[in-house]
């Protein structure tokens, strides 16, 4: 059976029913008439045309035609960005306190020359985010495989992308189970698929609950600080990036060609990365290898 949707004017509503909530309820019915005793009875396949309705109706078909209904939250670029910077400070935070309790000392884990950030969790909360919005509604074993796949390629692009043009290394995996040049693992794609499903079963809904909370009433200061701060993480995340570029030629003994990798060498000498970043491995021969391949 069809449900038939109505405007606003034709059932006297001044504003037409919020398509989130019709489509969770829609799958709330659904729910009910597929796995608890409802008021009609069921249905029995008789033909090929009943069973083929069947397969429509069931869970996990239902499970990706929810993909096709409004996603769970209203994405911005303000929003995605404090994503971005809270994933970043939490994620550097849990794993600082990790080390602590593991091995038994610090070790500064951030990612930025400047500030308390680690930008693969806050790129990964992101990823998570964009990929996983559309899929509050359907399966969790659905909405785990998907967070295991793009946890993965974003761990596996982040190494890649480090050994090629810095010649650096951050994480080695090679000799564990579900290795993948080392770059990432099964275990680590089993972590991502788990984060990925409690991040759309607890943190989209508080996400959600905050944005209805301040929606209405963003004042001027707020977009003033948030501008700013958008602005100082982006000169971050170049510095970071002409840092370690210069970093790298130094390891090959390439010399400072401009005033710009004078100021670099000066301001930010190895003995002071190797301070700011102690789980990096910056070498002339990382990555040296696959380019020969390659050639």
């Amino acid at each position: 059976m069809v449900e038939q949707h109505y405007t606003s004017q034709e059932k006297g509503h001044e504003k037409p029913l919020p398509a989130e909530a019709d489509f969770a309820a829609a799958l709330r019915r659904a729910d009910v008439c597929d796995g608890y005793p409802s008021e009609q009875p069921a249905k029995h396949i008789k033909s090929l045309r009943d069973f083929g309705e069947f397969l429509l109706d069931s869970t996990v078909v239902r499970s990706f035609r929810a993909q096709l209904a409004p996603g769970y939250l209203n994405l911005s670029f303000l929003l995605l960005f404090w994503v971005f910077v809270s994933a970043s400070v939490l994620g550097l935070a849990l794993e600082d306190v990790f080390h602590v309790l593991v091995y038994g000392g610090y070790e500064s884990r951030a990612g930025f020359v400047w500030g308390p950030f680690s930008p693969i969790y806050g790129v990964g909360a992101v990823a998570l985010t964009l990929f996983l919005n559309r899929f509050y509604y359907t399966h969790d074993l659905v909405i785990f495989l998907v967070a295991m796949v793009v946890g993965a390629s974003l761990e596996y692009g982040a190494s890649w992308m480090m050994e090629t043009f810095w010649h650096a290394i951050a994480w080695d995996y090679t000799g564990t189970f579900g290795s993948i040049n080392g770059r990432t693992n099964f275990f680590f794609g089993v972590m991502w698929g788990t984060l990925g499903l409690f991040w759309v079963r607890f943190v989209l809904p508080i996400i959600k609950g905050v944005q209805k909370r301040f929606s209405n009433k963003s004042s001027k200061a707020f977009k003033v600080i948030s501008w700013l701060l958008v602005v100082f993480i982006l000169v971050d995340a170049v510095m970071t990036v002409l840092v370690l570029h210069r970093e790298g030629q130094r390891t090959q003994g390439i010399p400072p060609a401009t005033q710009i990798d004078v100021m670099l060498d000066d301001v930010f000498p190895d003995e002071w990365l190797q301070e700011r970043f102690h789980n990096m491995t910056v070498s002339a021969d990382v990555g040296k290898q696959e380019q020969d391949q390659a050639q």
